[in-house]
């Protein structure tokens, strides 16, 4: 029986681009690992539980826009549909993964979904790489040096970010060759 290739998983979420994408950083770091971008249409994430017509067409196009970018990298973008334990449970029956990747979802409403994904993970030593990709800084962050709750006007929030210091600048594309 050969052996099971090693792969880090992207799992894309919100931050669907490549450029100034840590997510993407971390899941390419190590180049004796095969990069499996991953998409999956779960009923639950924001971007496919509360949308319309336009919403779901933009994402649409934008998955398209990502996949193409892929291509021409001489990758794809892999799209799925279920429960993302369950996906990774059988991507893991073809693969050995070594790493998942992911930008941070903060809202409380996807804590236990990325907990569970989180879990599933620690038990088959899967390393997890969360990244903020969405944000100019860290959420939580911002809530930590708010005295453990989000500021709720945007002087508070201007307070509190001057405190923390300037977000990080972009990072550079990364070289798919």
């Amino acid at each position: 029986m050969p052996s099971k290739e090693k792969v880090n998983i992207l799992w894309f979420r919100n931050g669907l681009r490549l450029h100034d994408n840590q997510s993407l950083h971390k899941a390419t770091t190590d180049k004796s690992r095969k990069l499996l971008p991953l998409f999956i249409f779960d009923g639950e994430t924001p971007t496919t539980k509360h949308c319309k017509y336009n919403k779901m067409a933009f994402l649409l196009e934008c998955l398209e826009d990502l996949d193409t970018q892929f291509w021409y990298h001489g990758g794809k973008l892999n799209l799925v549909e279920g429960d993302p334990v369950e996906v990774f449970r059988k991507i893991s029956k073809h693969f050995v993964i070594d790493k998942v990747c992911f930008d941070q979802d903060c809202e409380p409403i996807w804590l236990e979904r990325d907990n569970a994904v989180k879990n599933f993970c620690g038990t088959h030593k899967i390393q997890v790489d969360e990244s903020i990709g969405a944000t100019l800084w860290d959420p939580l962050e911002i809530i930590a040096a708010n005295g453990g709750s989000p500021p709720l006007t945007y002087s508070q929030f201007s307070h509190v970010t001057k405190g923390i210091g300037p977000p990080r600048r972009p990072i550079p594309d990364v070289d798919f060759s």
